[in-house]
């Protein structure tokens, strides 16, 4: 559905509500929160806010409205912000502000004296402190302390605002806490001094952690602000010169707040920490006292206090520090003494693959496979190794039953491989294989057996199969019309009478007349017409039914 063309798609009556809701100016506040994501707020029994996202071509990709209509994809309030929206784009509204009627607010703004603006500006800022702080972060010339002080002030601000008397942010405003946090990471991209910008970032940094426990994070918002803060912390870092006087300074600043009680159980963020403190330890001692620091870290492994996959990423930080600064020796030695983790299992075999080393990578990946005979994922990783060493060196008959597994394990992608492996003929091949993989009794092969018909065009195996499982049949209609129209339009009609049979309220009404609709692009409207009446007749006590097929006959 696209924002151009989205009346075509929707309920007549709820179209009408909400173009009803749209032209008495319910739509009280648009803005725009990114570049194609728009926040509506409408007016109705209770104000509710619409969020719509789009692609670059005006095709709708997510809407939602959180008033409680839940009997359609669409409401009313949605579809007064798409006639918002489709008007704003139409009159290529750069800067969304506010409703219709207030498009000449700018030109009264412009009327008014330095100090009637000044007026109308502490008379809001005395309404909402977090915006007066957002304003004095933004624009005030204080001193470092002063700067630092005014970006507490106002994350404390945002915090009180948003948290309100119950001590918890909900679901849906926690976008605009993100959003207003934000404002602290702009202001520690302008400042200058690098330490007043370490410092600021994390102020944010500790701030958007915490706020874990006070905000209902279900969309991610809040660890999408904890992610961009870390961002911001490297951007900041990454910045300075190899050659500043700072670095060492910096450096202990951020080896500090791997201590810091905030990261309490948050591990992975203690560990993004430790690789931004890697950039920085071209000196000797700073990178002993790094080095220390993981590995002390690591003594505490026995305290189960770090998961395997976090001792892992300590050890794959001592490795890249040993081939930065280490020699070619150590860097092996390292690898070797730590092939029980997969990283530096995958890492080495890589290197032997490159170095043409295939033998010796096939005896690897089988200890890999051994010793993680539990984990059906690493099996398959460390079997592909394998399968690439028997490439190289022309082992067909092991390479071909390795891809005959892959294959029944769900990998289509290695069907071309076993064609060009098998020693029958081609038709041979695919008779035995399709046998097979029809006898076989897991999921993934009988999924492999439905590509491999696909594949091959074998359009009489591919009709036994939809007709013994109909609900492909909307899938591969358009391949089987040719080669059996009665016979498919006979599964056609049998699903969708199984669909209706099934069908107990609206939404699944309404999925049934979208298959009738597809079903009209095979058989033809006057079928379709036909299979409607059949239906009408058959459910003629299910009013909400009969609405929903009188929409489409």
């Amino acid at each position: 559905m696209n924002i151009h063309d989205f009346k075509r798609y929707i309920d007549k009556t709820i179209l009408v509500r909400g173009y009803g809701y749209y032209i008495d100016g319910n739509v009280t506040k648009a803005s725009k929160q990114s570049e194609n994501t728009f926040l509506f707020h409408v007016e109705g029994s209770d104000d509710y806010e619409v969020l719509v996202e789009m692609a670059d071509d005006g095709e709708i990709l997510f809407s939602k409205c959180d008033c409680p209509y839940d009997f359609g994809p669409v409401c009313k309030h949605e579809v007064a912000a798409y006639f918002r929206l489709s008007k704003m784009l139409n009159e290529d509204v750069e800067d969304i502000k506010g409703n219709d009627g207030q498009s000449d607010l700018h030109m009264v703004l412009k009327g008014l004296s330095k100090e009637e603006l000044t007026d109308i500006i502490v008379d809001i800022t005395n309404q909402d402190p977090a915006l007066e702080n957002a304003l004095l972060v933004k624009f005030s010339k204080g001193d470092d302390q002063q700067d630092l002080e005014d970006c507490r002030r106002l994350i404390d601000s945002i915090i009180r605002k948003y948290t309100g008397r119950e001590g918890f942010i909900r679901y849906r405003l926690t976008r605009g806490f993100v959003t207003e946090m934000e404002e602290v990471a702009e202001k520690a991209r302008q400042v200058e001094d690098t330490l007043l910008a370490l410092e600021i970032a994390f102020l944010l940094f500790e701030e958007a952690i915490g706020a874990f426990q006070y905000a209902d994070d279900s969309d991610g918002d809040i660890g999408s602000l904890v992610d961009e803060t870390l961002e911001l912390i490297e951007e900041i870092v990454f910045g300075i010169d190899d050659t500043d006087p700072l670095q060492s300074e910096i450096f202990g600043v951020l080896l500090g707040q791997v201590e810091n009680d905030v990261l309490d159980g948050w591990n992975d963020y203690k560990i993004d920490l430790l690789s931004i403190c890697c950039e920085l330890v071209d000196d000797i001692t700073l990178r002993k006292r790094l080095i220390d620091k993981i590995e002390s870290m690591l003594d505490e492994r026995s305290s189960d206090r770090y998961s395997p996959y976090e001792i892992e990423s300590m050890l794959q930080l001592l490795l890249e520090l040993t081939k930065k600064y280490g020699t070619q020796e150590e860097a092996e030695e390292f690898i070797y003494e730590h092939l029980q983790y997969t990283a530096f299992r995958e890492h080495l075999l890589n290197k032997l693959l490159l170095e043409k080393n295939d033998h010796e990578v096939i005896e690897l990946a089988k200890e890999g496979e051994a010793k993680d005979h539990q984990y059906p994922g690493l099996i398959s990783k460390w079997k592909t190794f394998r399968y690439l060493a028997y490439r190289n060196l022309s082992l067909r008959e092991q390479q071909y039953m390795l891809a005959k597994e892959f294959l029944f394990q769900g990998d289509f992608s290695y069907y071309e491989d076993l064609k060009e492996l098998t020693s029958e003929n081609k038709e041979d091949f695919y008779r035995h294989l399709k046998q097979e993989l029809k006898s076989a009794k897991s999921w993934q092969a009988r999924s492999m057996f439905l590509k491999l018909i696909d594949e091959e065009n074998d359009l009489e195996e591919l009709l036994l199969f939809v007709k013994s499982n109909p609900r492909y049949i909307e899938e591969y209609a358009h391949k089987l019309i040719e080669h059996d129209k009665e016979k498919v339009d006979e599964v056609y009609k049998g699903y969708i009478r199984d669909a209706a049979s099934s069908s107990s309220n609206r939404k699944a009404y309404q999925k049934v007349c979208q298959k009738l609709i597809n079903y009209k692009r095979i058989a033809g409207k006057p079928k379709q017409v036909e299979l409607i009446d059949e239906l009408m007749d058959l459910y003629r006590r299910r009013p909400a039914f009969l609405s929903e097929l009188g929409k489409i006959k």
